[in-house]
């Protein structure tokens, strides 16, 4: 009984170190982005299709150029450091949780924003495993006493639009795991959807390739970040 009291105790704890140091992260956030936040994902997080307007006509993208997208959005209006820490092509289950510690555990970073599963989506993983390896992400996060902001996927459309299922699916266990973990969501799947009526001619999108935002939506993207941020 009193073993299991002393671990209450020190769970009680932890939370509440966590929870002064997510205040005064966000405290940080609102006076002007001081800190070191990690941009954690995929080629969305790398910023592919980033520089290409609304209208182009791009089929296939071949070429990921230099890493922008939202992560150089929020550099740029931020005095702090923002790393962008996306790889294009990863799948969070092969790749994406083995790489994920070595930047967040016993490094400076303050605030990771996450961004992964399009390409888990592709592999047609599991729900029970997405949901998974999110949450091991959000453990060895908060485990270092960072903050952690996860971000819902932008449901692809054209050419990639039979992924649709999967990546609604895997944001929608991204909403839970941030109710149950108390963790910001920042709901760039909504954002999408409220602003695309019709996906098929979604101008956020590189079209027909569907995958990946263009200027427009890599512009939403951040927009949804840095409010979620700011709360």
């Amino acid at each position: 009984m009193r073993k299991a009291l002393i671990v209450c105790v020190a769970g009680v704890s932890a939370l509440v170190v966590g929870l002064r140091v997510q205040d005064a992260l966000a405290q940080d956030l609102k006076a002007g982005g001081q800190g070191h936040l990690l941009a954690f994902g995929d080629s969305i997080t790398y910023g592919v299709g980033d520089g290409e307007n609304p209208g182009d006509y791009v089929e296939e993208i071949t070429d990921a150029g230099e890493p922008r997208g939202y992560p150089l959005r929020l550099s740029a209006t931020s005095s702090g450091v923002v790393s962008n820490a996306g790889n294009p092509g990863e799948e969070l289950l092969r790749g994406g949780m083995q790489r994920f510690p070595d930047l967040v555990v016993g490094t400076d970073v303050d605030t990771v924003v996450f961004m992964e599963g399009v390409n888990d989506a592709v592999q047609r993983v599991e729900a029970t495993e997405y949901r998974a390896a999110v949450q091991r992400v959000i453990n060895v996060t908060r485990a270092e006493g960072k903050t952690i902001v996860l971000n819902t996927l932008p449901p692809p459309t054209g050419t990639r639009g039979s992924l649709v299922p999967y990546t609604n699916l895997y944001s929608a266990i991204i909403r839970d795991l941030g109710s149950v973990n108390d963790v910001a969501v920042a709901d760039v799947e909504q954002k999408f959807v409220t602003s695309c009526p019709d996906m098929t001619t979604c101008t956020l999108y590189n079209l027909p390739e569907g995958l990946h935002p263009n200027t427009s939506g890599y512009d939403a993207i951040v927009e949804v970040v840095k409010a979620t941020l700011s709360k």
